[in-house]
């Protein structure tokens, strides 16, 4: 690590949770841009991801913890 980004790292270590993670978010951010290309998605993917996450947020559809599903599962199948 060289010294200036130690430096940094170090003030960085003094932040307050949510000031660590407004710098995590800005940090990601221009990464993101920079160094990154927007992944391509297959055709139609993108739509059946937009409808998906509205039904979810308008409530049509429960989301539930896959760690409870899978318990459910594996003591349905005596796993």
């Amino acid at each position: 690590m060289s010294s200036k980004a130690a430096s940094l790292f170090h003030q960085a270590a003094q932040l307050s949770d949510a000031e660590c993670a407004e710098l995590y978010e800005k940090l990601g951010m221009r990464l993101g841009k920079n160094n990154a290309a927007e992944p391509e998605l297959p055709d139609g993917l993108a739509d059946t991801l937009d409808r998906r996450w509205d039904e979810i947020v308008s409530g049509r559809v429960v989301c539930r913890d896959a760690f409870e599903v899978l318990a459910e599962l594996r003591a349905k199948h005596h796993v």
